[in-house]
């Protein structure tokens, strides 16, 4: 029995995904728990393994492809299985109004009438869907090349010949614009009217700057990070506490353990680990930082999972130290290693970015000495950490350099309080200047 492949929800936040990579290509044998795609989520990149075994005998979402969560992107079926019922259930099923991700000019197919439409589509046989989106777009049906059953135009036949038509244009207009990276969307022509070369020349000036302009389509992990950032700004109103912290015991510590750690972990222990561990120790003191905010009450969260920021080439990405609380030094600069590993290979699982209570981000290697960050919600806090820097301070009365960072909490003010965050932000200080009170 055929088997409609569906594009997976892969994770909790991911409404739509990009096919990336066909791991089996249309005639190839699968076996159920194989891999056969690549699947780009909102966060990562996950190869999804076929549930049933048989042939991949059409390939529907091409690589490049964004595709609805739910929507079809392969048929898998025996070898000989006839599959013109199952393309027609698709084609008739699958596409609406808000998956035409094309923008395109059709010829001029327009009536003078819309009962003159009605009037000759009678005559043609046409899904109501085919017709539906035949008159939104106003679309000649006798034009369409049907290929449902029995002469039928189906939906996915109006769509395609949307997507094939193109801007009426002649030769040297076209070889003029191509020349001059002309964008022939900006030539402004009557509905049906063709492009000529003096179309071309006169609004050279003006098409070229709109052409020359690159463009980057915001999916994937963009969409999902520009939607939780302006979200997290829109509902939670952010205050910045800051303050600086002599790093000089913390630098010694570190020193001190970082040979056994590479002994008996496998890992180099590195300045996160102790602001993992450190944000873990001050947060079961301060619960209330270690919270989620709804309308009707505040979530004081059990368990003490730390994210951690990790920047990659199209985007960032928090994967979780789940009970961060509960382990030592060691076990985190492990895990952390490692989660670093999977984020910049793509191969983090949802589970490892599911959970978080409390977010540390980190651009000191960047040489920024201070900076505000967006709480990742439903978090109600994140610590930005910057830059080592010696400079002079005073001790004692005397002025002495010593190895200085500056930290910047953002709270969301719904719940955390300016001198809630105070305490909580002091506490890491004291931690951090005087770490051996990580074993109290």
């Amino acid at each position: 029995m055929a088997t409609i492949v569906k594009m997976p929800k892969l994770g909790t936040t991911m409404s739509e995904g990009i096919i990336t990579k066909w791991l089996k290509n249309e005639g190839d044998l699968v076996e159920k728990g194989e891999a056969y795609v690549e699947i780009q989520t909102d966060k990562v990149n996950i190869e999804d393994e076929a549930e049933t075994s048989g042939v991949i005998r059409k390939i529907l979402a091409k690589e490049g492809d964004l595709v609805k969560v739910g929507k079809p992107i392969a048929i898998i079926a025996s070898a000989h299985e006839d599959l013109k019922d199952i393309e027609s259930l698709i084609s008739e099923h699958v596409y609406d109004k808000d998956d035409l991700q094309v923008q395109v000019i059709t010829k001029d197919l327009s009536l003078k009438q819309e009962e003159q439409v009605e009037g000759e589509n009678l005559k043609i046989k046409a899904s109501p869907a085919a017709k539906r989106v035949a008159r939104e777009h106003n679309i000649d049906l006798s034009e369409v090349t049907p290929t449902g059953p029995n002469g039928r135009i189906v939906e996915q036949d109006v769509v395609s010949y949307i997507n094939e038509n193109r801007i009426k244009i002649s030769p040297v207009a076209a070889k003029i614009a191509k020349e001059q990276h002309i964008d022939l969307n900006a030539i402004k022509k009557s509905p049906g009217e063709r492009i000529m070369k003096e179309d071309i020349l006169k609004d050279k000036d003006e098409t070229r700057e709109i052409a020359v302009k690159d463009t980057i389509p915001v999916t994937g992990m963009r969409k999902i990070i520009a939607e939780k950032m302006a979200y997290s700004k829109r509902v939670a109103p952010h205050i910045y506490l800051s303050l600086e912290v002599d790093m000089t015991e913390t630098i010694n510590l570190r020193q001190k353990l970082q040979a056994e750690i590479q002994e008996y972990y496998g890992t180099k222990l590195s300045y996160n680990d102790f602001f993992i561990k450190i944000s873990a120790i001050a947060l079961k003191q301060h619960p209330i930082i270690n919270s989620t905010f709804t309308e009707e009450e505040i979530i004081l969260k059990k368990n003490i999972n730390i994210g951690l920021a990790i920047a990659l080439d199209d985007g960032l990405i928090v994967p979780v130290i789940k009970d961060a609380d509960k382990k030592g030094l060691g076990t985190i600069s492990k895990e952390t290693t490692a989660l670093i590993q999977k984020a910049r290979d793509k191969k983090l699982l949802p589970d490892d970015y599911k959970g978080g209570s409390f977010t540390i981000t980190n651009l000191g290697m960047y040489d920024i000495e201070k900076f505000e960050a967006v709480i990742n919600q439903p978090e109600t806090a994140i610590l930005a950490i910057g830059k080592i820097i010696k400079k002079p301070v005073i001790i004692d009365d005397e002025i002495v350099i010593r190895p200085m960072m500056n930290l910047t909490l953002s709270c969301d003010h719904r719940v955390i309080d300016g001198a809630v965050g105070a305490k909580f932000l002091q506490n890491i200080k004291r931690i951090l200047e005087e770490p051996m009170k990580m074993l109290l």
